[in-house]
């Protein structure tokens, strides 16, 4: 599903040249559960984003699915990512002006998924994430795990054939972010493959396999499972 070549990413100042990721290789087959690891500033939600086709790398080769995503242009990697992609994101990335429901609406619009369907699956996933209450809120009126549970539902509504997560559990309650994880589990034994950055050894047990990052590098690779 993922092909990464020699992936490097630099952020280049007046006099300093800042390498965020220095040619990170790897590959990621259909059906994967992958944890990534490492200490802060070691390059994890920079190589999320970039498999997620949220960031360019500045050098290597990026294959999703056999396409080259470096040749795409913007418009044709947004529709890549809307089709098979769902993100976590550490921050959440609600959209404020959108109601819960609407918010976690927005993916099946992307898809052109019809009215009927859109509003059973949007009314599934909210019962499924015990959410059905805050449904009319807005993400201002939600606490911060709240506001990820919102995400994570969002995430996975439209089946997309790959999540990526960053911190997915890092403003739950234990209880809440091991059915997060069991969920995720779940998705992935039905064929969902999934990409989690985490802090947490407990959360990286529920994977088939770990890398871990340092300072930009792959420094070490397990089978987890």
């Amino acid at each position: 599903m993922i092909s990464l070549r020699d992936i490097k990413k630099c952020y280049t100042g007046k006099q300093v040249t800042n390498w965020v990721l220095r040619g990170v290789s790897l590959e990621v087959k259909e059906g994967d559960f992958l944890t990534v690891m490492g200490p802060s500033g070691s390059g994890k939600s920079t190589l999320l984003h970039i498999i997620g086709m949220l960031d360019e790398c500045s050098s290597g080769k990026y294959l999703f699915k056999g396409t080259d995503v470096m040749a795409l242009g913007e418009k044709q990697r947004a529709e890549l990512h809307r089709e098979h992609i769902g993100f976590v994101f550490q921050a959440y990335h609600l959209i404020d002006e959108l109601t819960v429901y609407e918010n976690l609406e927005t993916p099946l619009l992307y898809q052109k998924v019809k009215g009927a369907d859109r509003k059973s699956r949007v009314c599934d996933i909210l019962d499924r994430f015990n959410i059905v209450g805050k449904k009319d809120l807005f993400p201002s009126q939600l606490s911060g795990g709240q506001q990820q549970l919102v995400s994570v539902a969002r995430a996975v509504i439209a089946s997309p054939s790959l999540i990526l997560a960053d911190e997915p559990t890092g403003n739950l309650s234990s209880k809440e972010g091991e059915a997060i994880l069991r969920l995720f589990q779940e998705l992935n034994e039905n064929g969902t493959t999934i990409l989690q950055v985490t802090h947490s050894e407990r959360n990286a047990a529920y994977s088939k396999r770990t890398i871990e990052l340092l300072d930009g590098t792959i420094i070490a690779e397990q089978v987890t499972a």
